[in-house]
């Protein structure tokens, strides 16, 4: 990359401020869930629900008085899309022309997961397009049919990545696909973005949400992005849009911000927020070592299976291992780990927090 002149590096206790300000976890979003998920660029969803799904988790820290009715409602205004950003993901609409790239290379012959079908492809597509929304329980067979149920799962996925088919919506969690054009608005951009406004949106997308970061956190994940995403890091110095802080990435009209003073509150976030995602990061801005554990084989695990990160003002002071007892009515504390020896504040702030939480997912919180 180009050398540019760095301007001094931002204090610490700016940098922590301006990141928890752009993701919305102390001061509430003050729209709805469709501007938000825009805001944020995505919306990662996750399969473990030891307590909920991850992402009605990010929503709720950030929507007052939020429920999972929104999600759903946002999804079925199609002001939402389900496809992949740096994992699955709810995309903003309006982001479509910025997936058709990650489309567009998987139809032209980029592996995601397994080789293509093409005949069984063409099977599934046309009974998609002949009877209308289907699942990938719609497609099991009998013994001694022609292709397996995990086969036709993999044509439905393959489909999808292409942008041949779409997710209407889930049934549970088992994906309903059908046809692009009987679920995109008319109003919707469907040509491609070119690969510089793609390269320039990642980088413009990531700093609006994150407040500062740099280039491989812009690309995590995105392996195939790396190139576009440094090019367009070039030129957004080059025209002055970004900054070079120290080892920091800011965009300019940033650099100067008055930033809110991170309030005296407790926040239980998910593992998969996009404060806490990226694990080289939130050690480097927060001094914070967190790892989700229930990818950890149990006996190398320190804390618990899904701890949950306690965010307090502007600091990481611990996580807590929670497990929804429906039975019993009950959010029970498996574990509860303090960085250091809590403050009467602290603690008050904690046993709010985790009381909110229990209400959301119609519990009571288990007594510390």
């Amino acid at each position: 990359m180009k050398a540019y002149t760095k301007a001094k590096p931002l204090p610490a206790d700016f940098i922590r401020a301006l990141a928890l300000s752009r993701q919305r976890v102390q001061y509430p979003w003050e729209g709805d869930v469709a501007g938000l998920v825009a805001h944020l660029g995505a919306l990662q969803l996750d399969a473990i629900q030891v307590i909920t799904r991850a992402h009605h988790h990010q929503l709720f820290t950030r929507l007052p008085r939020y429920r999972e009715s929104r999600l759903v409602e946002a999804e079925q205004a199609r002001q939402l899309f389900e496809y992949w950003s740096h994992a699955a993901a709810y995309l903003p609409m309006s982001h479509y022309r910025f997936a058709r790239i990650r489309m567009d290379r998987i139809r032209e012959g980029q592996k995601h997961w397994f080789h293509k079908n093409d005949r069984l492809c063409r099977f599934v597509l046309d009974r998609i397009r002949a009877e209308g929304p289907l699942t990938a329980s719609d497609f099991v067979r009998a013994k001694g049919g022609w292709w397996s149920w995990s086969d036709e799962k993999k044509a439905l996925e393959q489909l999808f990545h292409e942008g041949e088919l779409m997710v209407s919506h889930r049934d549970g969690f088992q994906k309903v696909f059908d046809l692009p054009e009987r679920l995109l608005p008319s109003d919707v951009v469907t040509a491609a973005a070119s690969e510089k406004e793609y390269g320039e949106q990642l980088v413009r997308g990531f700093l609006r949400a994150q407040g500062v970061g740099r280039a491989e956190e812009i690309h995590y994940l995105r392996r195939e992005d790396r190139a576009l995403v440094r090019c367009a890091v070039e030129a957004m110095l080059g025209s002055g849009e970004l900054v070079a802080a120290g080892d920091e990435l800011i965009l300019a009209s940033d650099r100067e911000v008055d930033v809110p003073t991170p309030r005296r509150m407790v926040r239980l976030l998910s593992p998969f927020d996009p404060v806490v995602l990226q694990r080289k990061r939130l050690k480097r801005l927060f001094g914070f070592d967190y790892q989700l554990e229930c990818y950890v084989p149990e006996a190398k695990r320190r804390y618990g299976y899904f701890c949950l990160p306690i965010l307090y003002r502007d600091r990481f002071v611990g996580v807590v291992d929670l497990k929804a007892d429906r039975a019993a009515g009950l959010l029970r504390i498996k574990s509860l780990h303090w960085r250091a020896p809590p403050t009467s504040g602290l603690e008050t702030g904690f046993n709010k927090a985790l009381g909110d939480f229990a209400r959301f997912h119609g519990l009571l919180a288990e007594a510390v």
